[in-house]
């Protein structure tokens, strides 16, 4: 009578049991032998967001800005010239003044061509010997003298008007000659600065990102 009470008793309670975890986990309980169970739980439906607007971190660059600078630019230098005729043939330009040392307070013209026929100037740096092995080169316009201002300046200027012989009784005079000079002028060269800039990072509007609920599926 005892044994069947029991047996009754065992039976209803695993049934209850089996139900009270159906009912709560919505899916089916299996419980064997031997200790083991196996538990399905329904997997959760997927959630898609749709319009995403997705933008990176602003980005910190360093750039190189050009500017334009000056400088003041002296050199020892010595000078030699020549006419240049439409033929492109040299001609010794004539000195207007026989000294080859010139003070840094003289004003005037240094040299001068005849009508028709240009000046170019060729310098190089002086420390004591002419050598324009690595000299270079400086051309006037047609009608100008290269002319010396205080201060050490050097430009090519209109030169003075003078009687039509003037040039070749200079170069018999004085014949052809080099100058030795100190040159001071200032110079516009480019220079650059760093600044920092941002930049806004990359942006992707109208992005998709599909959700699977992560959590589901069959446990053992």
């Amino acid at each position: 009578m005892n044994v069947n009470v029991n047996v009754n008793a065992n039976a209803n309670a695993n049934a209850a049991a089996r139900a009270g975890l159906n009912a709560r986990a919505g899916g089916s309980v299996y419980v064997g032998g031997g200790g083991s169970a196996y538990v399905t739980v329904d997997q959760p439906y997927p959630t898609t967001i749709n319009g995403l607007m997705v933008e990176g971190a602003r980005v910190r660059q360093v750039i190189r800005v050009p500017y334009e600078a000056r400088r003041r630019w002296e050199k020892r230098v010595v000078i030699r010239a020549f006419c240049i005729d439409d033929r492109n043939v040299p001609h010794p330009a004539s000195q207007v003044r026989p000294d080859r040392d010139v003070d840094g307070d003289y004003e005037g013209e240094l040299y001068r061509c005849l009508a028709g026929t240009w000046l170019q100037i060729t310098w190089a740096e002086y420390a004591g010997d002419v050598d324009f092995g690595h000299g270079e080169t400086m051309d006037c316009r047609k009608g100008e003298a290269l002319w010396h201002g205080r201060g050490g300046r050097i430009e090519c200027k209109a030169q003075r008007a003078e009687r039509e012989c003037n040039e070749r009784s200079l170069l018999r005079r004085y014949g052809a000659g080099v100058k030795i000079l100190t040159w001071v002028r200032e110079e516009t060269y480019t220079e650059y600065r760093e600044e920092v800039v941002e930049q806004a990072g990359y942006a992707v509007s109208g992005a998709m990102i599909t959700l699977d609920g992560g959590v589901g599926g069959r446990v053992f």
